[in-house]
C-alpha cells in the first residue's frame, strides 16, 4: 500500500507537469490541470491567448511543462511571429522537493523527486474556431530515498477546444493515465477519465494578463477505489517582467468526491513561478507551490510544500 500510495500521489503530480509543457509548447493553447497533493508543476494551469481583436501583445510561453488529458486554445494576435506547428515533441526534465510525498496521516515523509518525459502532441485545426488535441506520452519517476516507490508513466489524451468568444473556450475530451512498476512493469492504476473545461483570458495590460478556469472531470480507475468527481476554479495572474522572463501566482480549489469509498477532499493550491525562455524551443522555470486542506477521511494528510527546477524543449515536427 505504501508504494502505491506514493506512486499514485506523484502520478497526479506528472499529469499537471506533462499538460502545463503543452501550454509550453503552444502559446494559444490552453492546459487545465487537476490540482493534487504535491503537485510539483503550479505552471501547469489553463491558458490560452488573447482574442484576435486584441492589438496587445499577448505574454508568450509562460507555462512550463507539466496535467494528463486537457489543454485549449484561442487565436493569436496578429504580430509577426513563426508560424505554431500541428505536431510537435515536448521534452521535459524536472526536480522538486515535496514535504509529503503520500498525503498519508500515518506516512508522510519528505523526498526529492526526478521527472524525465516526452509528450507528442498534435493540435491540427478543424476549423476557425474549433481544434482537435492528441498526445501520447510516458514519464519516468524516480525518489532519491524512497526507491521502491520508482514507476513509469504513459498517458494518451483526445479532445476538442471550442471558441466560444473572444478570449473564451471550451473544451471537452478524454484523458488515460496509466502508472507502472519500474522493477516488475506491473500496473498499478489506470484512470481513464472524461473531462470538460470553460475557460477564458483576459489582458490586462501591455504586460498583465489573468486566465481563469473552470475543470468538471469524472474518473473511472482500475482499481476503483480512486473512482471520482472533481470540480476545480482556477486563476493566474501572469506579468511579462522581460521579453524572456515571466512570473506568475495561481490559486485552485478542487473539490473531490470519490464514488467508491467513504471520502470527500476540498483542495486549494497557491503556487508562484518563474520562466525564462532561453529561446523560442527551450526555456527553464522554478516554482514554490504550497498544498493544503482537508479531507473527510482522517487517513488523508493534504498539507504539501514543494519546491521544484524544470527544464523543456520544444521540437517542432511539422
Amino acid at each position: 500500500m505504501r508504494v502505491s500510495s506514493i506512486a499514485l500521489c506523484v502520478f497526479a503530480m506528472f499529469g499537471s507537469c506533462e499538460f502545463s509543457s503543452i501550454a509550453q509548447a503552444a502559446p494559444d493553447l490552453m492546459v487545465p490541470t487537476r490540482p493534487l497533493p504535491a503537485n510539483p508543476d503550479p505552471s501547469a494551469f489553463p491558458s490560452d491567448l488573447t482574442s484576435p481583436e486584441s492589438d496587445i501583445k499577448p505574454l508568450d510561453p509562460e507555462d512550463t511543462q507539466s496535467e494528463v488529458g486537457e489543454i485549449r486554445i484561442l487565436e493569436r494576435p496578429a504580430v509577426a511571429e513563426r508560424r505554431q506547428p500541428d505536431v510537435q515533441l515536448l521534452l521535459r526534465s524536472s526536480v522538486f522537493s515535496s514535504s509529503n510525498i503520500t498525503s498519508l496521516s500515518a506516512f508522510s515523509p519528505s523526498d526529492t523527486v526526478f521527472i524525465n518525459s516526452g509528450l507528442l502532441l498534435a493540435t491540427p485545426k478543424l476549423g476557425e474556431t474549433t481544434r482537435l488535441i492528441a498526445s501520447a506520452g510516458g514519464g519516468l519517476v524516480r525518489f532519491a530515498n524512497q526507491g521502491d516507490s520508482n514507476y513509469n508513466l504513459l498517458n494518451f489524451n483526445v479532445a476538442v477546444q471550442q471558441r466560444i468568444a473572444p478570449g473564451t473556450y471550451g473544451q471537452l475530451g478524454w484523458v488515460q493515465e496509466n502508472l507502472y512498476r519500474a522493477d516488475s512493469g506491473d500496473r498499478l492504476l489506470q484512470d481513464n477519465s472524461v473531462q470538460f473545461i470553460l475557460g477564458r483570458q483576459d489582458q490586462l495590460g501591455q504586460q498583465l494578463r489573468l486566465d481563469s478556469f473552470y475543470e468538471l472531470r469524472a474518473s473511472f480507475t482500475n482499481p476503483d477505489d480512486q473512482n471520482r468527481v472533481a470540480n476545480t476554479l482556477g486563476a493566474r495572474l501572469r506579468y511579462d517582467i522581460t521579453p524572456k522572463l515571466q512570473g506568475a501566482l495561481d490559486y485552485r480549489l478542487t473539490f473531490k468526491n470519490f464514488t467508491q469509498v467513504d471520502r470527500a477532499d476540498t483542495e486549494h493550491q497557491i503556487s508562484a513561478l518563474a520562466i525564462y525562455n532561453i529561446n523560442p524551443d527551450v526555456f527553464v522555470a522554478g516554482n514554490v507551490s504550497y498544498l493544503f486542506g482537508r479531507s473527510s477521511s482522517a487517513a488523508i494528510d493534504l498539507d504539501n510544500l514543494s519546491i521544484g527546477i524544470s527544464l523543456g524543449w520544444n521540437v517542432p515536427l511539422f
